[in-house]
This record gives C-alpha cells, sequence and structure tokens, in this order.
C-alpha cells in the first residue's frame, strides 16, 4: 500500500487547529511542493496558468518570494525563453514576470526573426550596368512622346 500525501495535507488542512503545532512543517512542506512543481521539465505555461487559477495570484507571488531567486528564472527560461533578461534586478524581475505570465497580462515573447545578412562590397570592383541607371516611369515621357521645346517654339513663331 502506498502513502497518499494528497490525502494526508488535505486532511491536514482541514483540521489545521488540530496541526497548529507542525505550522512551520506544513509551510515548508508547501513551499517545497511548488518548487518541485515549478522546477518540473513539464510544467509549463498552461500548468503555470491553472496553478494560478487553483491558487491565486497573490499566493503564487507569496510562495515566489520565498523560494530562491533561480527557480523563477528557470522557470521563465523554460516558458518564455526569449524574452530579454533585467541583469541588475533578476530576481524580482523573474517573479514579477512569472506572475505577469501566470495571470495572463504578460504573454511570452516570440523568436525574433533573423535579419538576412546582406553582402557589404566595395564600390570599386562592382560594374555597374546600364539598366542601374535606367528609370523606367520617366523614360517615355522624356524621349519618345515628348516634343522639343525648341521646336515647338519655333512653329508658334511662324504662325
Amino acid at each position: 500500500m502506498r502513502l497518499d500525501g494528497y490525502a494526508i495535507l488535505k486532511s491536514v488542512a482541514g483540521h489545521a487547529e488540530l496541526f497548529s503545532d507542525a505550522r512551520d512543517a506544513v509551510d515548508r512542506a508547501a513551499l517545497n511542493i511548488l518548487q518541485a512543481q515549478f522546477r518540473a521539465k513539464t510544467f509549463d505555461l498552461d500548468g503555470l496558468k491553472r496553478a494560478c487559477n487553483a491558487l491565486g495570484d497573490e499566493t503564487i507571488a507569496l510562495v515566489l518570494e520565498h523560494l530562491p531567486d533561480k527557480v523563477p528564472e528557470t522557470l521563465i527560461e523554460r516558458i518564455d525563453p526569449h524574452h530579454p533578461r533585467d541583469a541588475a534586478n533578476r530576481g524580482h524581475f523573474a517573479r514579477a514576470h512569472v506572475v505577469a505570465l501566470a495571470t495572463g497580462e504578460a504573454k511570452p515573447e516570440l523568436k525574433p526573426q533573423a535579419q538576412a545578412k546582406t553582402k557589404s562590397g566595395s564600390a570599386k570592383g562592382k560594374k555597374l550596368k546600364a539598366e542601374d541607371n535606367f528609370v523606367g516611369e520617366n523614360f517615355w515621357a522624356e524621349s519618345v512622346m515628348a516634343k522639343p521645346t525648341r521646336l515647338s517654339k519655333r512653329r508658334g513663331k511662324s504662325k
């Protein structure tokens, strides 16, 4: 027969006055349970949101305050790997960001688009083609369709 820890904890929570001398042990057990869950590799954003709905956002924030800085940091690395890190105040930033993700106030950052590298060569080595200087929209107006201004003026004077 296996020990059912959930049933025991439920009974302890239901009769807290009976187990008042073990309050510190219950608090440590609750933190250890949540720390183990936050560190689990299968714990994702959906799990975080469901945990927030079950416990409440204030409780999640309070639990994160009592856990080492590394726990919320590794949780963010797994859930929101593309979010920029605040190196100056990592612990506080990580806790606030985990709560924001849990409540839906923030969404994981999308992967940044890789910029295409352009080849930068020297202008000396590159030969320009005649088509490079060609402007198509003004070509016909200036070359074929336009009347020379000199001829138009002469014709006007002869009449």
